[in-house]
Parts: structure tokens; C-alpha cells; sequence
């Protein structure tokens, strides 16, 4: 690949200079220096997440180090749970490999959890995929949603996958027969816009979750437009229809423009995230955003919860979005009268444990990998939601 010309250096170094400046407004200069970009910089930290559809143990493709090597990973008390009820222990199995005092210090890339696999056999649930491997803060969201079983649950930006998944094991009843599979009243949409995304998401889940769960409806793969106005009457339950929504929206996703701009400089090359990053994407993105926040609160019943994440680190992503929403409740109700507004919840879950993974914020909690607890997951901010009576 041909070297860059003078201009065109100038052009990306002007764009990363942009970039640094706008967080370390935002986190100051000396976090996002020495701690928080350098956390950034190093290889996303991944949990592993067991299938309980087809097993409540480890694969066989774990080998005895990997065992030896695993922790459980355990999620935040039940004290946030929505209405006064108490929650169901959450029920996600997932492990993380240990961590010291020295890796959390300096982090080295881990060894990889083995690939998924599926063994085909006359017993169909072993036919499925044994584990999904992902960042552990997205179990950390779905745990906080609490969805249990009989809930009906929309997933609304599902692709690829992985928190859909999470979100089917915890709908799973405790009497779930595996011979006759059912959510006993249940029901999990996910739902993807694009095309080719829409298209994995749905070979995903099936490699994933019985059969049966598809034939009866239980569980659908749908495609609406988050953003229309119109768009939560056009999803299967329609306005109201569920008890929990979870919108992980389109993000700028920074770690990964930082991640694309520091291989591209090994290679003497230069990212297209890095040199096309302007600091007034987030903005635009904002406005998406708020858009499919609102069709999320008008999926939701009212007494429901709606979780809303990014994998963002701008402020205009997340707190910026829940203000946002607000206005346009607020137009909602002066313009057609809707009985219906939105409460932040997300206070509720103090002093629940939650603190040993994130950080709070003015409306929510933002995971960041240079926590001080060393799990270095993240970035992932999440705000709940509640659906009230004006």
C-alpha cells in the first residue's frame, strides 16, 4: 500500500487530535491519558456464556486448564427489582478467566475461550451450540432488565445475537421440560432492520434455541424500523404489549474506532474509522438514537421497563439520549395526549453490588474497562427505564 501523502497524515493526525480532545473534556486530561484510553487501547476482555438450553455444564471442548482457570461470574443483588417484587436469582452461566492484582494492572491479551460447537446426535438439545463468548457487561445489562419467565420480552437492536440469547436463558422456567419446550406464556422478539444483520441474527438464534420455541411462536426474528414513528405498532405485540424492551442502540462505538486506528498504524496504514471521525457524529447518532428509545416506550406496558444501552462513551449518547426522551414524551403528551410517561429507575440499583462493575451517571451506569475493580469490561452505559401513568 502506497504511503500516505503529507496531506493526508495531516488530515487523520488532525481527526485523532479531535477525537483525544473531545474525551478528555469529558473524563479529564489525566484519566483519559493515563488510565482510561490505554484500557481502551488493549484487546476486549470476553466472558464466556454456557447455552442452558443444552446443557448446565461446561463444554467438553474445555479443556482441564480451562477449567482450572474459570470463576463464576456473579451480577448485582436482587434489591433492583421492578415494582417491589423480589427477583429470581438471576440465572446466567457465565465465567470470566482469573484475574490478579498484576493483570488488572497490566492487562495482557487472554487465551481465546474454545469456539462454540454443536454435536449432532439423536438428542436433538444437543444439536445446539454449547456457549456464546462476549463482553461480560452485556450480561450485566440483561441481568439488570430481570426478565423472568412469562415475561414478554423485545429485544429491539438484536444483531448479532448474544443478548437475545442471555435474555432466552432467564425466560427459561424452572420447569422447563426439555422433551416439550415452552416459555409457558412467554415470549422473546428480536428484532434487526438490516438485512444482512437481521439474516445472522436469525441463523444465530436457531443454531442457539430450540426448534420447537420458533414453530410456536414463542420466539421471532422480526424486522422494523426502530427509528419510524410508527414502528411499535408494527411489532408483533404492538403498542404495550411488553413487559420488558431492551434497545442496545447503534452507537459511535469509540473502542472500536480506536482498536481499527491503532492496527492500521502497525501496518503503517490508516483507519477509515479514525480519518472519517468528526467530533459532532454523536449529535446525529443522538437523534437516531432518541428515535428508537420512543417506539421502545411505546412497545413497553405501562408498569414495564425498558433498558437502554450503548457501547458509547460520549455523554451525547447516553445521558444525552434519556434528556432527549424526555422532550419527546413531553411532546407526545401535548401533542396527541398520551396518559404515559417516563421515570429513571436506574437510582434503584445502589448499593446493590452493582458499584464493583460501573460507575454512575446522571441518569445511568457506564461500565469502563479501567474500573477500579480490575474487570475491565466495557465501555457499556445502561439507563432503566419505567413506563408510568401521567
Amino acid at each position: 500500500m502506497p504511503a500516505l501523502t503529507k496531506a493526508q497524515q495531516k488530515q487523520v493526525q488532525a481527526a485523532e487530535d479531535s477525537f483525544n480532545r473531545t474525551y478528555a473534556v469529558q473524563y479529564g486530561d489525566e484519566r483519559w491519558e493515563n488510565s482510561l484510553r490505554p484500557a481502551l487501547v488493549t484487546p476486549t476482555r470476553y466472558g464466556v456464556l454456557i447455552n442452558c438450553y443444552r446443557s448446565n455444564s461446561l463444554p467438553s471442548s474445555f479443556t482441564e486448564n480451562d477449567v482450572t482457570d474459570l470463576q463464576l461470574i456473579t451480577f448485582p443483588s436482587s434489591t433492583g427489582a421492578s415494582n417491589g417484587e423480589v427477583a429470581e436469582e438471576t440465572r446466567l452461566l457465565s465465567y470470566q478467566r482469573i484475574t490478579t492484582s498484576e493483570t488488572s494492572q497490566s492487562p495482557t491479551a487472554e487465551a481465546p475461550f474454545p469456539a462454540p460447537q454443536a454435536v449432532s446426535n439423536k438428542d436433538a438439545s444437543n444439536s445446539l451450540m454449547t456457549h456464546w463468548n462476549l463482553d461480560a457487561a452485556s450480561l450485566l445489562a440483561v441481568s439488570i432488565l430481570r426478565p423472568k419467565p412469562g415475561d414478554k420480552v423485545l429485544d429491539l437492536c438484536a444483531a448479532p445475537g448474544g443478548k437475545s440469547l442471555s435474555l432466552a436463558q432467564l425466560l427459561r422456567p424452572q420447569t422447563y421440560d426439555d422433551a416439550a419446550p415452552s416459555l409457558m406464556g412467554g415470549c422473546l422478539h428480536s428484532n434487526e432492520v438490516d438485512a444482512a444483520r437481521n439474516r445472522r441474527l436469525s441463523s444465530n438464534l436457531q443454531s442457539y434455541l430450540p426448534a420447537p420455541l420458533f414453530k410456536n411462536g414463542e420466539i421471532k426474528v422480526v424486522k422494523v424500523d426502530g427509528t419510524e414513528q410508527h414502528a411499535a405498532q408494527m411489532l408483533p405485540l404492538g403498542i404495550g404489549g411488553y413487559d420488558k424492551v431492551l434497545l442496545d442502540a447503534p452507537c459511535s462505538s469509540e473502542r472500536h474506532v480506536i482498536h481499527a486506528h491503532s492496527k492500521a498504524r502497525q501496518g503503517g496504514r490508516v483507519a477509515d474509522e479514525m480519518a472519517s471521525w468528526r467530533s459532532g457524529q454523536s449529535k446525529k447518532m443522538a437523534k437516531t438514537q432518541a428515535a428508537i428509545l420512543m417506539t421502545a416506550l411505546k412497545a413497553v406496558k405501562v408498569g414495564g421497563r425498558v433498558l437502554y444501552a450503548t457501547c458509547s462513551l460520549s455523554n451525547e449518547e447516553n445521558d444525552g439520549v434519556i434528556e432527549k426522551g424526555k422532550e419527546l414524551v413531553a411532546k407526545e403528551k401535548k401533542k396527541f395526549g398520551t396518559r404515559w410517561d417516563m421515570a429513571v429507575r436506574s437510582g434503584d440499583f445502589a448499593g446493590t453490588g452493582l458499584e464493583q462493575w460501573a460507575e454512575s451517571t446522571k441518569h445511568g451506569w457506564i461500565v469502563l474497562p479501567d474500573h477500579p475493580s480490575g474487570g475491565r469490561w466495557g465501555p457499556l452505559f445502561f439507563a432503566v427505564l419505567e413506563k408510568v401513568s401521567a
